[in-house]
């Protein structure tokens, strides 16, 4: 169906809040300072338990335009969904209650999807600090200088590949790809944004992705490692498996494609997470190590048995971790085994270890992969500190 939009659309825009009350306003400005005015704004109230349910509810008086959805802590896709039960706009979007939207986004949107006959369109963004000053940042997402048209089949494959991110603020799509699809966020996990967004790009008629940074996303905090989590890995897994899972049942065409950028992700991650298990005492259950190998080596058997053929750098990938991985996994449980045993430091314990799995690294030509892995990654994994995210952390 052909998506026809003009100054009456009317565009829902959802915003879960939670524990943001030093940038709620700043955020909540840019959105009802938008160019595009027929909007209707939905402030979720996650339970928090800050101020910012007297800020939402402010903001309501001010501005007619403005709904506010007070509930029970639920997390934020909980709250995305609550905000998704109650819209009825021809467009959705979702904001991030910590970030800053530039007051053009809307229109800039409507613009492209009337221009190109799309339903769904994705644009840049940059990063902020906490303070609002902009950083540099490097996003594959971003790489792009034209105007680019694409079908859903090619909006996946560019996602599989992560040349377009999974959130979901970086895109604004027409009310029935998420309406008519019973669409709702995975409730209780993190990763949700990669669990789902191949249903928004598969569920469309024509993408349009547009070079304009329209959206500046705040990193708050932390760092990489410091993110990681034994539960989160298994989220990780879980979205994956979400994905597969959608398109094997709407694009059974993309399954070779989908299942070799699989075994690359994974392979990519196991190699990341082991070293940086070695190298920042992160205390990754070899449970979950050995669990992400035996992924690694279905989705290998999967690619070989359907006929097709694993890359030369994939398969040096794979070779590194035979070689070094499962070496790892081992001298963790050694080492988890000694410090309990003997009361080893750690501090002595690592800093003989990640000399040597640097080494190992440094000799398959691996280094630049791992961190390449790591900022791919790395904005998943800072957004999944933020306060804001999950029932479990608040």
């Amino acid at each position: 169906m052909t998506m026809h939009t003009d100054e009456n659309t009317l565009v829902s825009v959802i915003v879960p809040v939670y524990k943001v009350e030093r940038y709620l306003d700043e955020c909540v400005a840019g959105i009802v300072g938008q160019t595009h005015r027929n909007l209707e704004i939905l402030l979720v109230d996650d339970g928090s338990p800050d101020q910012c349910p007297a800020m939402c509810d402010a903001w309501a008086a001010r501005d007619g335009r403005i709904r506010v959805i007070h509930k029970k802590n639920g997390g934020l896709s909980d709250a995305r969904n609550a905000g998704l039960a109650h819209a009825t706009g021809d467009c959705i979007y979702f904001v991030d209650s910590d970030d800053m939207v530039d007051v053009r986004l809307v229109e800039h949107c409507l613009d492209a999807m009337r221009e190109h006959d799309a339903d769904l369109v994705m644009f840049q963004f940059d990063t902020i600090s906490e303070n609002g000053v902009q950083l540099i940042s490097d996003y594959r997402h971003n790489d792009f200088d034209k105007v680019m048209v694409m079908t859903p089949a090619e909006g996946i494959k560019a996602q599989l590949k992560a040349e377009i991110d999974g959130y979901f603020w970086s895109f604004l799509a027409a009310a029935p790809i998420y309406k008519d699809h019973g669409f709702s966020f995975p409730v209780g996990r993190k990763i949700e944004d990669m669990a789902r967004i191949c249903n928004v790009i598969g569920e469309s008629r024509r993408i349009v992705r547009i070079p304009e940074v329209l959206y500046h996303y705040r990193l708050r905090g932390g760092s990489i490692t410091s993110a990681w989590s034994p539960q989160l890995m298994r989220d990780w897994a879980k979205a994956a498996d979400d994905r597969e899972e959608y398109i094997l049942a709407r694009y059974p065409e993309l399954k070779g494609f989908m299942r070799l950028q699989q075994l690359t992700f994974f392979a990519n991650l196991d190699y990341e997470t082991i070293r940086q298990t070695l190298t920042a005492s992160l205390k990754i259950d070899p449970e979950d190590a050995d669990d992400m190998r035996r992924r690694i080596d279905r989705l290998r058997r999967d690619i070989i048995d359907d006929g097709d053929e694993v890359p030369e750098a994939t398969r040096s990938l794979l070779d590194l971790l035979k070689d070094s991985v499962d070496d790892a996994v081992g001298d963790f449980r050694e080492m988890r085994d000694d410090w309990k045993r003997i009361g080893r430091g750690w501090k002595e314990y690592m800093h003989e270890r990640t000399g040597q799995a640097e080494r190992g690294a440094s000799a398959h030509g691996q280094t630049g992969l791992a961190e390449k892995t790591a900022r791919s990654i790395k904005p998943l994994l800072m957004r999944d500190r933020r306060p804001g995210d999950q029932a479990d952390e608040r």
